[in-house]
Order: structure tokens, then sequence, then C-alpha cells
């Protein structure tokens, strides 16, 4: 009985959880299928986008176009598909008429201004582009962003003093994306006027250089080089001396600079001891390689290669082990055409290898690049191999 009367008190609650349900998925369903006809436009258009079905994709977002009572968010979208597409004619066309639209606020019509300025940037018309983002970079909304477009722009355009403007109003949001600095740019503008003859302007860019950042490799080893050319060999020496401080990865870069700079005054001895310096500190095979080349000189072939053997045994490298095997073809006593022969392979491999990469994205280059040719990346290309830098106590632990 008891049973009974339990079964009888539930049958009525179980009967209004069903009915509850049941209409909570009806419910549900209706609103799906046919109250909210731009929520399933709209999933599918992103269900395409995520296939990359781009074409599909416009279609589904017009069909919301024709549904939608504030189609500016939707609109800007569209647009954006236009120009992932390629067709940005009608990116421009669709963005630039909501700008004109009366119906707009002001906050809404600067986020059409900028998507537009995205699409002159695409289109390749720097100049509209540009126009726009100055009117906005003043915007708290879009400031940040119009400013680092800019700074795009006239880095295309190769307008240094503007871009410098840029970087200087980019420092208080954050750094710049692709590594510029006002000193890559000083340092720019340095290079030009001495293409120009005007030293005076390029000593002063890169002094603006220095003084915006004074760990700019770049801007000391071109003051070095202009130094070095005025015949002020003791100033250039302590000014490309200074990269030992400011990045010792580019010392092998400046060696033969601080080569020319030591044989000018003539003082042999002490650049010896300059690179058994650069060696023992930081691990300059090159220096190395050049401090052998001057035992040669001096003590004979026997003397270098006593010397340079175990430095590449520890370190092989194709162009050192190519200049130690060149020691031996120059004399006859120990040269045969073997050797002569096997030098003159290893050295053609060397100069097929890069001796600088990107950290950035790994490309490969013969000669520095001071922005990376492949990602743009400011101050990203280092030596490497017979020009990198490993400091001893790093190649000893490893080989311990």
């Amino acid at each position: 009985m008891l049973a009974q009367s339990l079964i009888a008190l539930l049958l009525p609650v179980a009967a209004a959880s069903g009915w509850y349900a049941a209409r909570k998925h009806y419910t549900r369903k209706y609103l799906t299928d046919f109250a909210h006809p731009l929520t399933r436009a709209y999933r599918t258009g992103i269900n395409y986008l995520l296939d990359e079905k781009t074409d599909k994709a416009i279609t589904a977002v017009a069909k919301i176009l024709e549904q939608e009572s504030e189609p500016l968010e939707t609109h800007i979208a569209l647009g954006n598909l236009f120009r992932r597409r390629g067709e940005v004619e009608k990116a421009i066309e669709l963005h630039k008429k909501l700008t004109l639209d009366p119906g707009l606020s002001q906050s809404q019509k600067d986020k059409a201004n900028y998507e537009l300025g995205m699409d002159y940037m695409r289109a390749g018309l720097f100049d509209r582009a540009e126009s726009i983002f100055v009117s906005l970079s003043d915007t708290k909304t879009h400031g940040r962003w119009a400013s680092q477009h800019l700074l795009q722009i006239y880095q295309q355009q190769r307008d240094w003093h503007k871009a410098i403007e840029s970087v200087q109003t980019l420092r208080p949001y954050a750094k710049p994306r692709n590594g510029e600095t006002a000193a890559y740019f000083y340092c720019e503008l340095a290079e030009e006027a001495m293409s120009l003859h005007r030293l005076k302007d390029a000593r002063d860019y890169l002094s603006n250089a220095l003084a915006d950042d004074p760990l700019c490799v770049r801007a000391s080893i071109a003051k070095g080089k202009l130094e070095l050319g005025n015949g002020e060999e003791k100033q250039a020496l302590i000014t490309l001396k200074s990269v030992e401080y400011q990045n010792p990865v580019y010392l092998p870069v400046v060696l033969p600079l601080i080569r020319q700079c030591w044989d000018r005054q003539g003082n042999e001895r002490e650049f010896i001891a300059y690179l058994d310096h650069l060696y023992e500190a930081f691990g300059v095979v090159s220096a190395a390689v050049e401090r052998a080349d001057r035992m040669r000189q001096i003590l004979g072939i026997n003397a270098a290669l006593d010397y340079l053997l175990p430095i590449l045994e520890s370190r092989p490298d194709p162009i050192g082990i190519s200049r130690a095997l060149a020691f031996l073809s120059e004399d006859s006593q120990y040269a045969s055409n073997k050797i002569r022969r096997l030098c003159a392979l290893l050295q053609e491999l060397a100069s097929d290898q890069h001796q600088f990469q990107c950290k950035h994205c790994g490309f490969g280059a013969k000669e520095l690049h001071w922005r990376c040719p492949s990602c743009q990346y400011w101050g990203s290309i280092r030596p490497t191999g017979y020009l990198a830098v490993t400091p001893i106590s790093e190649a000893e632990e490893t080989t311990a």
C-alpha cells in the first residue's frame, strides 16, 4: 500500500517534469529554426570561414545584411572578407559607404574609417591610408593601431623622419612589432647623408641614434667607419671596441675595421693582444684565425698551425679549416697538388655557407642586413659559424 501511495504521488511530478522539458526543447527549436534565422546565418558563415570557404562565407553574410536592422558590424565583416579574398575595390566601396552614413555615431565612423585605411594599405594606396590613420592617431580606440600602421607606411616609403615620430608616439603603448627603433631610422638617415657626402649631417644622425639607444651596434659601426675614413684611427678604435659591451655577437663583423685601425697605427703587438682577448673572452674563432695568420708571417707555418689546429678541433668550421689549409698550400715544403685541391674545394664549400642568419625567421644571408629581407624584422640577423661568438666557458661546459 505504501509503494502504491508513493507512485500515486510521484506520477504528477513526473508528468509535470516531462511537460516542462518538452516545452523547453520545442521553444529552443522554434527560436533556432524560425525566430532567429540570423543566428543560423552567422553560424553558417563562421563555419565557412573556418573551412576557408570565403566565397560561401560572403554569400552567408550577404543574407544577414538583407535582414539585419543595424548592419554596421556585418558590413565591416563583409568588407573584411572582400579584402581577405583580394577584392579590395569592393571592400573600399563597402567601407567608404559606411563612413558617409549620417545615421552612424562618430565612434562607428571611426571604426569604418579604420577598416577603409586597411583597405587602402592592401591596395597600395599609401597616401590615402596615411591620411586616414593620421586622423585616427589621436583617438582613444584606434590611436595605437593607427600609429602602428603609419609606422609601416613610413618605412615602406623610406620617410625616416616620420617613422621616428611614429616610434616615439608608440612608446607609451608598447614596443613596435618588428623591432623598429628610432636609432635604426637615424642610421638610415645617416647612410643617406653619407651617400650624398653630407658627413656632418651623418655624424649628427649617428649621435642621435646612440642617444636614443646607447646599445645600437649599427650606429657604432657606421660611426667607426666614418671616423676611419676621416683619418681618426684612435677615435674609430674606441668607437668600434664599444661593440664589446653593446652586443659582442657582432665583434666578428667589426674585427676587419679594428684591424685597419691598428694597421694604420703600426701597433702589431697591441693588436695581437686584442685578438687573444677576443678569443679568450668571447670565443671569436675568426680572431683566432687572424692571430694564426699573424703568427705565420712572424714565426712560420708550424707555429701558426700548432696554435690554430686545437682551436679548430674544438670548434670545427669550414672557413677556418680552409684558412689553415691555405697556410700549408703557400709553402712548397708542405704543399702538394692534392692539398691545394682540397683547399679549393673547402673554400668553395665555405663560400656557399650563410654567414648570417635571422634569429626571428631563420632567413640565411651571406652579408649582414640590418633589416631582415624576409620577415622585415630589425636587428634580428646575426653572424653564424666562423663569425659566431661562443664564450669559451660555454664551449667547455658543452664539451664536459
